[in-house]
C-alpha cells in the first residue's frame, strides 16, 4: 500500500501527489484498481451550508470525470454540521463537517480512468480551507490486476 501524507500551513496548500506514470506503468490509463484520497480541511468555511456543499460535490464529480449515481446530504440541526455521501459508478465521495471547529473530513475513492485529484480543487475552492492535509492510498496495488 502506498500512503502519502503532506502538511503545510499556507493560505491553502494542496500537496503534490503521485499520479500517472509515477504509479507504475502497469497500472495507468484506467487499469488502476483505485485511488483513495482522505482529506482534512481545517479553517474551512460554509460548512453548514448544505446547498453549497451539494453544488460543490456535483461540480467535483464533473471535474473528476465520474458518473453520478446518487447523492444524500443531511444537516444536523440548523447551523450544525453536514454529512453527505455521493455514490458514483466509479465508487464514492463523502464529507462530514464540524462548522463550530471550521473542520471537514472528506473521502474520495475512484477507480478506472477517473482521478480523485481532479475533484479536489473544486472542493478546496468551495470550502476555502486554510490548511489541507491529504493522504492518498493506492487500493489493491499489490494485486496483479
Amino acid at each position: 500500500m502506498t500512503v502519502s501524507v503532506h502538511r503545510k500551513s499556507a493560505a491553502c496548500y494542496t500537496p503534490p501527489m503521485p499520479v500517472g506514470s509515477s504509479l507504475g506503468a502497469a497500472k495507468t490509463n484506467g487499469e488502476l484498481p483505485g485511488r483513495h484520497l482522505i482529506a482534512d480541511f481545517s479553517g474551512a468555511r460554509r460548512l453548514g451550508d448544505v446547498a453549497h456543499i451539494e453544488a460543490a460535490f456535483r461540480a467535483a464529480v464533473k471535474a473528476a470525470g465520474a458518473t453520478l449515481l446518487g447523492m444524500n446530504f443531511h444537516v444536523f440541526d440548523p447551523g450544525g454540521g453536514v454529512t453527505g455521501t455521493v455514490s458514483l459508478a466509479e465508487s464514492h465521495m463523502s464529507i462530514h463537517t464540524w462548522p463550530e471547529h471550521a473542520y471537514a473530513a472528506l473521502d474520495i475513492f475512484m477507480c478506472g480512468a477517473c482521478d480523485p485529484l481532479n475533484a479536489l480543487p473544486t472542493l478546496v475552492e468551495a470550502l476555502s480551507p486554510a490548511l489541507v492535509e491529504l493522504r492518498q492510498i493506492i487500493r489493491a496495488e499489490a494485486a496483479d490486476l
